[in-house]
């Protein structure tokens, strides 16, 4: 009996060797990796479960889906190498392990790609944490290093920091950087596939460049809003003095008063706040991207928005002025289109605002840190700049000459066929022309300087060539500046009257209520006080 129980046990136990050695031969084979994400990563067999416990392809599809749009948005190169190798870890037929990536790898990927994640309130995954990897090969613990992490952006680097060797290091690859001059100051943003100068660096201006346009930029946006302020200030008090073709002065005014606004928050925020953008891997350089950077955003659109406005709303002025005088219309007749004038001034800014924001074609200028349209983009220059600037001076231009040529004739009439004083009529041609030049010069000045840099910039960016100029004249860009504010700064002269002095004087008297202590006083000393009661 004891020898049968004896028997029978050393069958059980060789029953159960033998199934423990298949099932652990059958735990070995490895299979086919099915997920299409992974087609190219270096290996095609894997075995399941994986380092983070799926227990079958289906299951790691369904979590690889989740990081296709940080895999497109390209954060680190070696992400999608990765992510492959966490959930479907390759698989030999000679070690029963799983060989996943190694914890360098993760490092590398997870210090390039927080940073994204942060910008949409996302942390990294618990799942992915570096930890659970190995450090590197050690026996039979083995692990892939993946593709060579040294060719991209390594640690997260500032430009404060860089000397100029180590800048060369991080554009290494990028043989369309080495193509500018002073190379060493541009950073290849793999996001835009192309250069922009590092934050607070020279590119084609220099410091003192910078610092002059700064001085330049405050004293005449300070001027341009204190007095589109006042003009506003003198509308508000004694509104129904000012009708058309007056009244579209006074909006000109207005668009001029928040084009001002945004040189002076340029100014107050800073250059960096304002012109820069950090990219994924820390590096901090002229925003091509204006949308990345909320601040950027904002200044495009106050300028962009009010700056087309006010070129539409000075052609409607002299549409306006044509119609009064060498059509005759009265102001009843032309205020009835008031509706028209303003859906025509503000629908043709947004739609084109609107356009660039889809577009993305908000960058920043190294001159004067403003962001706007085409600032590193000619083609976007040409489009949205140039183009609708030019129409608009080539329309507004041709009212002011018809309403010149209809005033000359309607004063020939009158001084022929009644000989009656046209000092009114003088007096209107007199601020039609002074409009009309103070206008139309400083406009055609912006677009003529618009053409200087469309002109020369690709020059500027790479040197020398047969023709062209390889240095910009900042004096050229000074007048650019002075001269899309000119206009703001004149408005005020529409307010610099008698008129307007008697609009103050009754405002303070009714603020302060002198005017019916006045009206009482003479009341009284001509004994009609009982009139007031």
């Amino acid at each position: 009996m004891n020898w049968t129980q004896t028997l029978c046990s050393l069958l059980v136990m060789a029953c159960a060797c033998c199934l423990c050695t298949s099932q652990k031969q059958n735990s070995w084979n490895c299979e086919k990796v099915t997920i299409p994400l992974c087609d190219g990563v270096g290996y095609n067999v894997t075995r399941m479960p994986n380092l983070l416990g799926h227990e079958s392809q289906i299951q790691a599809k369904e979590q690889l889906n989740h990081y296709q749009p940080l895999i497109k948005y390209g954060c680190a190169k070696q992400l999608k190498f990765f992510l492959c190798s966490a959930h479907v870890p390759m698989c030999t037929d000679k070690i029963d392990v799983r060989i996943s990536a190694c914890r360098p790898l993760c490092e590398h990927v997870k210090r390039l790609c927080v940073p994204v994640l942060k910008e949409f309130g996302l942390p990294w995954p618990k799942n992915l944490n570096c930890s659970l990897f190995l450090p590197k090969n050690e026996g039979q613990n083995m692990c892939m290093p993946g593709p060579n992490i040294t060719s991209t952006v390594g640690p997260t680097i500032f430009p404060s920091t860089l000397t100029k060797a180590t800048r060369h290091r991080v554009n290494r690859g990028s043989e369309q950087c080495r193509k500018f001059k002073n190379n060493e100051n541009y950073y290849y943003v793999e996001s835009t596939e192309s250069c922009a100068l590092y934050c607070n660096e020279d590119g084609i201006f220099t410091t003192k460049d910078k610092n002059m346009m700064d001085k330049w930029m405050a004293a005449w946006s300070i001027l341009c809003f204190v007095s589109t302020t006042l003009t506003l200030a003198t509308f508000l008090i004694d509104t129904a003095r000012y009708k058309y073709p007056e009244r579209s002065i006074v909006l000109i005014a207005l668009c001029y008063n928040f084009y001002s606004l945004a040189y002076i928050v340029r100014l107050a925020a800073g250059r960096k706040a304002i012109s820069c953008d950090k990219d994924v891997s820390g590096v901090e350089h002229l925003v091509q991207d204006g949308l990345r950077n909320t601040g950027c955003a904002i200044v495009f659109l106050v300028q962009y928005f009010f700056g087309m406005a006010a070129i539409i709303w000075w052609v409607i002025l002299a549409l306006t002025w044509f119609l009064a005088a060498g059509m005759k219309w009265g102001y009843e007749a032309i205020g009835s289109y008031a509706n028209l004038f303003h859906v025509i001034s503000w629908t043709l800014p947004c739609i084109k605002t609107i356009f660039i924001l889809i577009t993305r074609k908000v960058d920043g200028d190294e001159l004067t840190g403003l962001c706007f349209v085409g600032n590193q983009d000619l083609m976007a220059l040409t489009t949205f700049v140039l183009g609708p600037e030019f129409t608009y001076l080539i329309i507004g231009t041709l009212f002011l000459i018809a309403g010149f040529v209809a005033m000359f004739k309607v004063r020939k009439s009158i001084e022929r066929d009644s000989n009656a004083k046209t000092d009114k009529l003088e007096r209107l041609m007199v601020r039609i022309g002074v409009f009309s030049v103070l206008s139309t010069v400083p406009t055609t000045a912006v677009i003529a300087c618009y053409f200087y840099e469309y002109a020369n910039k690709e020059y500027w960016y790479y040197g020398r060539r047969e023709t062209g100029i390889a240095e910009p004249n900042i004096s050229i860009f000074m007048l650019k500046t002075f001269m899309s504010l000119f206009v703001g700064i004149i408005s005020g002269m529409w307010v610099w009257s008698s008129k307007t002095v008697q609009s103050w004087k009754l405002f303070y008297r009714k603020r302060t209520g002198r005017q019916d202590r006045g009206k009482l006083f003479h009341a009284i000393k001509s004994g009609k006080a009982e009139t007031l009661v």
